[in-house]
């Protein structure tokens, strides 16, 4: 409990006594008791208010630098994966569109896909005039998809040859994408 932050007064405390915060370093120190190199974290701070989330946060990269861990964040919320993440891999509908090193995925997007999760993210500064990315159309049946990309039938960019299978291409070093058209997509408009 001293690990993860809980007061001993809380030793006997029943889940429904505690917050959310306090049930997530439950979770955690859960986790740290079989002394793991690796642990698998499914949206780990998605219902918690933003300060307890940069709590937890700062609490696992700790924990991370203390014990040598390996985290593997599943969410999707880029904003988070930001701050904790070396390398992000993107998916949509079980299949990669993109991967990179953080700081490349956020400095040069290129999946359309990807884009409109970062459009998504607030900003907090009021003057900045950022373009959220709406995305219209149906999702892709995720029992049945066709072979082509999945993210085709909502993409402002989908052309014919989207209806093939995509394959990763490495775009620059260590930042591969799933877009057959994220070079003509990339070029500067005229």
């Amino acid at each position: 409990m001293d690990t993860v932050g809980i007061a001993a007064r809380f030793e006997n405390s029943y889940p429904h006594e505690l917050d959310g915060g306090r049930r997530q370093r439950i979770g955690i120190a859960r986790a740290l008791s079989l002394k793991p190199k690796f642990i698998v974290c499914d949206e780990p701070v998605s219902a918690l208010d933003v300060s307890i989330q940069a709590q937890i946060i700062n609490l696992m990269l700790d924990l991370q630098e203390d014990r040598g861990l390996a985290y593997m964040f599943v969410t999707h919320d880029l904003s988070v994966v930001k701050y904790i993440s070396d390398d992000i891999m993107v998916m949509y509908l079980g299949q990669v569109v993109e991967m990179a090193p953080s700081e490349e995925l956020f400095a040069n997007t290129r999946h359309p896909y990807s884009q409109a999760l970062l459009s998504a993210i607030p900003e907090p500064d009021v003057f900045s005039k950022t373009e959220r990315i709406l995305l219209k159309g149906e999702i892709t049946s995720p029992i049945n998809p066709k072979p082509g990309c999945r993210f085709a039938a909502r993409c402002r960019y989908a052309a014919e040859v989207c209806n093939e299978p995509q394959a990763l291409d490495e775009c620059s070093p260590g930042h591969y994408v799933a877009c057959c058209r994220y070079k003509e997509l990339s070029e500067p408009q005229i």
